[in-house]
């Protein structure tokens, strides 16, 4: 058989495996549910009317708003239906995870364990980690630091499509970071560039600070942000589980059937796909059922609006709240500051880049406002917190819905209120 006939029949096969792929892949994106147009915003009325428009077409189902301004909370409401299944409307005491966000608190811990002398930002994550050596693209051992880790500048690659099969129902093992590392992360150690002349967000940062929280405490990275942050900032409604108390306000999470992120579980994720996640689908929503990723530091915490606004309060005065003090001003300082590429924010000021990266948080720019935080989204909800240092304000926006305009609502309210 000659080459062209060969390379004719390769060519053949290719065509049919993308038709197939295209044919089934078309449906998610094409009966997608649209989600309706930035309106023009001129006042809290026009937000409220742009929140209800969301809510009236189920992206989300519902919405928990929570504004302090000054030290005091101006804004705390629910729209929605928090249950689709019972038709239980939403309530400003419902429980949303709150997904990346976590990697705030992550960063918090951090800047905590430098501080008690613990950690040194400079130091090889090796030498805190045994089991994970990062390498280079020739295998030789390379430096990654913690602060690398931490403003996402370490170059490990990402685990993005992985992560869809670390998933567990409530009533199956806990894993954890250092576990996860052991086990999975062996197959990411080779550094996509050096470690600290590029940037690009990656999870798996944050779960590698998680193992080392692990490795230097006494407990699990859950047990020490359960004393040393949620505690002391009277997050009670806040945890890594549902607890009795937090499960029966769980806002149930809603992924709509017509969703990119609907094929990938049905491929990458656990057995069984959307429908093994899903407690009920009514029409197009699957409504799912309580879950937990096998990582936490990246990842996992969840709670109430309130909670959420209580620790970007802290940020926002500087690591104390309430005459308690978690963390120096000089540490919460590198945590909204510091870790930032300066032509990065030139970028996003310009509307050229969406948000730069920093250590555990974000920075975008709306209106000639700087708002610094951190989203969360994936399956079943979206959420998004900004401390606005000019206004002197905290906004959260949580949702249960997959795709839902959460960071687009806080800029909104942060620039009306």
């Amino acid at each position: 058989m000659g080459f062209k006939k060969i390379f004719k029949i390769v060519i053949s096969v290719l065509s049919v495996i993308t038709l197939v792929a295209v044919a089934y892949v078309s449906p998610y994106f094409l009966f997608a549910p649209e989600n309706i147009p930035n309106p023009a915003i001129t006042s809290v009325d026009d937000v409220e009317r742009y929140i209800d428009a969301q809510i009236d077409i189920n992206l989300p189902p519902a919405m928990n708003v929570t504004v302090i301004k000054e030290g005091k909370t101006i804004f705390s409401k629910a729209y929605g239906v928090s249950n689709g299944i019972t038709g239980a409307k939403a309530n400003t005491n419902n429980i949303y995870h709150y997904y990346s966000a976590t990697k705030s608190f992550t960063a918090v811990a951090i800047m905590q364990l430098v501080e008690k002398g613990k950690l040194e930002l400079n130091t090889s994550i090796t030498d805190y980690l045994p089991e994970f050596v990062p390498v280079d693209s020739s295998g030789d051992p390379i430096k990654v630091s913690i602060k690398n880790l931490l403003s996402h500048r370490s170059g490990l690659p990402n685990i993005q499509l992985d992560m869809f099969k670390w998933l567990h129902f409530s009533d199956q093992p806990y894993v954890g970071d250092l576990a996860l590392v052991k086990s999975e992360l062996q197959n990411f150690r080779t550094v996509d560039w050096a470690p600290g002349s590029d940037s690009e967000y990656r999870n798996i940062n944050y779960i590698l600070l998680g193992a080392i929280i692990d490795s230097v405490t006494d407990g699990s990275y859950e047990d020490y942000v359960r004393q040393h942050i949620l505690k002391p900032l009277k997050m009670s409604s806040s945890d890594f589980v549902y607890r009795d108390d937090m499960l029966e306000r769980a806002a149930i999470g809603a992924h709509p059937h017509y969703n990119f992120i609907t094929p990938l579980i049905d491929y990458n994720g656990p057995e069984g796909g959307m429908v093994s996640l899903s407690e009920k689908r009514i029409d197009d929503m699957y409504w799912l059922k309580t879950l937990y990723t096998d990582f936490s530091a990246s990842t996992s915490l969840m709670g109430t609006g309130n909670d959420l606004a209580r620790f970007g309060q802290m940020l926002l005065n500087g690591g104390e709240l309430d005459g308690v003090r978690l963390l120096s001003k000089t540490s919460v300082n590198s945590i909204l500051y510091q870790g930032r590429y300066v032509e990065m924010i030139e970028k996003v000021k310009k509307k050229r880049e969406e948000f730069a990266l920093g250590n555990g948080t974000k920075t975008w720019f709306h209106n000639s406002i700087e708002m610094i935080g951190h989203g969360g989204s994936g399956l079943g909800y979206k959420m998004q917190y900004f401390v606005v240092p000019s206004k002197n304000m905290v906004v959260v926006v949580l949702t249960n819905g997959t795709g839902a305009r959460a960071t687009r609502t806080a800029k909104m309210l942060a620039s009306q209120l």
